[in-house]
């Protein structure tokens, strides 16, 4: 199992993140890890949404299958995802208002067959780096 969280404070509000982090169109702007989308595309994502998303992490190209778990507006989005090699995946979102703003907490794990051993650490360390950049990229969109 691999386990990354990273944490960010915005200006912004938690609807104004939110409106970023769940708007589909708008995930090449700030998701480091984002390639692309298969299949049709939701408008907005919701709980027990699905949609085909094309990933790159440690050099490797991989296709998720998410499922919205919870998306419960402006403060938390969780969805599980299946990817190759029997690779499963949670994201999950948490969007708390601050006096000034938003602070913002992405989580991600991973678990399956194929993180056995050193493969776990390399990618909770390439993850971590891919989310604090997601996360400096999501902040700047939203002030």
């Amino acid at each position: 199992m691999a386990k990354v969280t990273v944490e960010a404070d915005a200006k912004a509000d938690p609807q104004r993140v939110w409106d970023v982090v769940t708007d589909l169109s708008r995930v090449a702007e700030w998701n480091t890890m984002h390639e692309g989308f298969t299949g049709d595309v939701p408008a907005s994502l919701g709980t027990g949404t699905t949609y085909r998303q094309k990933v790159k992490l440690m050099g490797m190209p991989a296709e998720m299958a998410w499922r919205v778990v919870a998306a419960d507006a402006p403060g938390r989005l969780e969805q599980n995802g299946d990817g190759p090699m029997g690779v499963k995946a949670t994201n999950l979102f948490v969007i708390a208002a601050t006096d000034t703003g938003s602070h913002i907490t992405y989580e991600m794990e991973f678990v399956g067959p194929a993180l056995k051993g050193p493969m776990a650490g390399m990618l909770e360390k390439q993850a971590g780096a891919a989310g604090q950049q997601a996360l400096a990229k999501l902040v700047a969109l939203t002030e």
